[in-house]
């Protein structure tokens, strides 16, 4: 008896000296399959204790303002990690292989944060692409589609009734030499109304290659044109272009994901184009980099009506992304199912460039961590006897576009 009172007492003692008393509850474990955790915003001071009754050693991240993470180490089965923290802050619990397993949200005072002896086994890339008949690769690709269309929330184009005519208006135009330059507003859904940018060469031979042009973080419609950007020079070769605003970092509609949001608006690019008698349906392409080279892959992925897809500055890996880059990617479900190859590999057999800069940031999209995924991506286009369609230029420069290769890469497949 005398030695059960000692016991309780030590505990009592030890949880005063850890920072938070007997009585403390603890606070809430959110499961990372039931959503991604928020991003810290400012509050007040508080103190974090987190005890690791996994089972398993674990890494532990915080979630900054922005999104990204800042690690604190590992923490072992059995241990205990007193933080200085705020409240309103986002702690990321990760496998050792960074696979998030789950979070805690802090409130004000003392926080004691009690990682659970069970963590359920998240299922991780379910549908990762292997190589299989051609026939057996449709069906993959139609099952990913359909899959990918409900995780980003919107129905796959041509089934949904909701989306609207798109009331097309052209605000403003101006004459720029060899093209029309056009500003112009669109509905991407009945709810929503957007803002773009067309580019019409002035000597047209009908039906005419059009290419959708994509920007980055912070970029507007405008962006990608700016100082004879690539938008400009494809413009200038004879391409129609049509840009739009994908870098918003909020939602416009209840019950959407903002990925699926910029989705749609690129979709509705598309709609735009395939309306105008002056393109050729069958030579459309999309280019980007960065979020832009991103855009492309979910662009060229989900809509078949792209025929040729460019994405530069963003060929990578998902592990890569979890640390130390804009959480933007990421939404519920997608790790389950995927990683990026399995994404480019739903454009398959369609022609595919991807770029990536030898003097890329260590910590961004390398060419070693590039090749790599697309080791992941080529089995699809062998599968389909298109690996004449599955092109990768590591060339000398940074996070950018070499403007030379894509212009070769749409001239060859849109005969231009």
């Amino acid at each position: 008896m005398l030695l059960k009172i000692l016991s309780q007492a030590a505990i009592s003692l030890s949880a005063v000296h850890i920072g938070f008393t007997s009585l403390a509850s603890p606070i809430k474990w959110y499961p990372i399959e039931r959503g991604l955790p928020p991003n810290t915003i400012s509050g007040s001071t508080a103190s974090l204790t987190l005890i690791n009754k996994s089972g398993n050693n674990v890494k532990i991240y915080w979630i900054k303002y922005n999104g990204t993470l800042q690690s604190y180490g590992e923490l072992k089965t059995g241990s205990t990690k007193i933080q200085k923290t705020y409240s309103n802050s986002s702690w990321l619990v990760n496998s050792l292989d960074d696979k998030p397993l789950g979070y805690f949200r802090t409130i004000k005072g003392n926080n004691l944060a009690i990682i659970p002896e069970r963590l359920p086994k998240t299922p991780f890339r379910t549908m990762r692409y292997t190589s299989r008949p051609s026939a057996e690769a449709i069906n993959w690709q139609k099952s990913l589609r359909t899959s990918l269309f409900g995780l980003l929330k919107i129905n796959e184009h041509g089934s949904d009734k909701n989306l609207s005519p798109l009331n097309t208006v052209i605000t403003s135009s101006q004459d720029k030499g060899t093209y029309l330059f056009h500003e112009m507003e669109l509905d991407s859904t009945s709810k929503s109304r957007i803002k773009a940018v067309l580019t019409v060469p002035k000597k047209i031979k009908v039906p005419h290659p059009a290419v959708i042009v994509i920007d980055g973080h912070s970029g507007t419609r405008h962006s990608c044109y700016k100082d004879r950007g690539f938008a400009t020079l494809l413009a200038e070769k004879g391409y129609i272009t049509v840009s739009t605003k994908v870098s918003q970092h909020s939602l416009r509609e209840e019950d959407k994901t903002m990925m699926g949001e910029r989705l749609l608006d690129l979709i509705r690019c598309v709609d735009l184009l395939i309306s105008m008698n002056e393109v050729d349906p069958k030579r459309i392409g999309c280019a980007g980099n960065s979020l832009g080279g991103e855009m492309a892959m979910w662009l060229g992925a989900l809509d078949e009506r792209i025929s040729a897809t460019m994405s530069a500055g963003f060929l990578t890996t998902m592990d890569q992304l979890e640390q130390n880059h804009c959480r933007c990617w990421k939404f519920p479900g997608i790790r389950s199912l995927v990683d990026f190859a399995d994404i480019y590999c739903l454009i398959a057999p369609r022609p595919l460039m991807c770029q990536n800069g030898l003097k890329e940031r260590p910590t961004w999209f390398t060419v070693p961590i590039a090749r790599k995924a697309l080791k992941e991506i080529s089995p699809i286009y062998g599968d389909f006897e298109a690996t004449n369609n599955l092109y990768f230029v590591p060339h000398k420069g940074g996070h950018v576009i070499d403007t030379a290769s894509m212009f070769d890469f749409f001239d060859k497949h849109f005969n231009n």
